[in-house]
């Protein structure tokens, strides 16, 4: 079994092969990988820089073989990325360039099919940041903007039930 790791220093995700050798996956700014609960897989954006066009990357823990889940498609790149459960993962996805568009939406993509399926639908006035799961409940958190110009936010946060996603 391979594992995984981020280089803080270099900034860089490490694959570790099972002798102890590593091979850098990646050098472009990287987010932290998360590895699924099962220790199977594990994602990672990269770049994850402001205005870059990062790409959602999913790793095989059991053979070492990586490939993009969740591309940059136009102007829309994955933003944050949590594990649902071994098969799914969360991603916020949004516009990825200015300073408005700072979040997005979440989305519930499946790993074998790279499905995509749209969990919450927000207007631009809407900028999801952040998300957890904890006991059975999706929180996220982000800011909603209180004027036409966009220069005044409130935080914004909701919750909803991972069960109403299993349909997903």
């Amino acid at each position: 079994m391979f594992n995984i790791q981020f280089n803080s220093k270099m900034e860089t995700i490490e694959l570790v092969y099972p002798n102890g050798k590593t091979e850098v996956l990646t050098e472009d700014s990287p987010s932290e990988p998360e590895v699924s609960e099962d220790g199977k897989k594990a994602v990672y954006i990269s770049p994850f820089e402001w205005e870059e066009r990062g790409d959602l990357y999913i790793v095989d823990l059991q053979t070492g073989d990586q490939e993009i889940l969740v591309p940059a498609e136009g102007d829309d790149i994955p933003k944050n990325v949590i594990w649902h459960d071994n098969s799914r993962v969360l991603v916020i996805i949004g516009y990825g360039l200015g300073t408005v568009a700072v979040g997005g939406n979440i989305y519930s993509v499946n790993i074998e099919t790279k499905e995509k399926v749209k969990i919450t639908n927000y207007d631009e006035n809407v900028q999801l940041l952040d998300f957890k799961i904890e006991d059975g409940m999706l929180y996220y958190t982000g800011i909603k903007y209180k004027d036409r110009q966009m220069n005044a936010t409130e935080v914004y946060s909701n919750h909803v039930l991972l069960d109403s996603l299993m349909s997903y």
